[in-house]
């Protein structure tokens, strides 16, 4: 006779308990996860392009750019901040910190507003001032920074 066979687990009253423990422990010990996506939403009546610039995390982009091409009164989402997994204070992936820089251009490349962590007044880098977050389903967060007349001067 198997004591600990599988035809046997189930007749044993104190095994039948402890297997059913580890199955509840083992789906209420799950952690849960918190995600977001970070929005960028143009609110403004120009196509514009938000560069994104590091040399650490940028190394095999032309001039260590990632270029987001955003139309007039619509928004994108930029996956190198959105995360599955919130954490440490930093929106997701990396943090806003780790690019040298931000700037707003207009489609053919006319640099309209440069943002860097200690730029004053309105700042991209400043995500409890100049963002709006949303939760938008149990865990899920929605960050958007919102281009305005006053982000590309006019």
């Amino acid at each position: 006779m198997k004591i600990l066979g599988t035809d046997k687990v189930l007749t044993f009253p104190f095994l039948r308990g402890f297997v059913w423990m580890i199955g509840v422990s083992s789906i209420l010990g799950c952690e849960t996860e918190e995600s977001l996506e970070a929005i960028f939403e143009n609110s403004t009546d120009s196509k514009v392009k938000i560069h994104f610039t590091s040399s650490l995390i940028l190394s095999d982009f032309p001039s260590n750019t990632e270029v987001l091409n955003l139309e007039s009164m619509a928004k994108v989402d930029y996956y190198r901040i959105g995360t599955d997994n919130l954490g440490g204070g930093v929106i997701g992936n990396y943090s806003l910190i780790e690019f040298d820089s931000i700037y707003i251009t207009t489609t053919t490349n006319e640099v309209l507003k440069i943002f860097k962590p200690d730029t004053p007044g309105k700042n991209i880098y400043n995500i409890d001032q100049y963002w709006t977050v949303r939760e938008t389903g149990k865990n899920h967060f929605e960050y958007t920074y919102t281009i305005t007349d006053e982000d590309i001067g006019n």
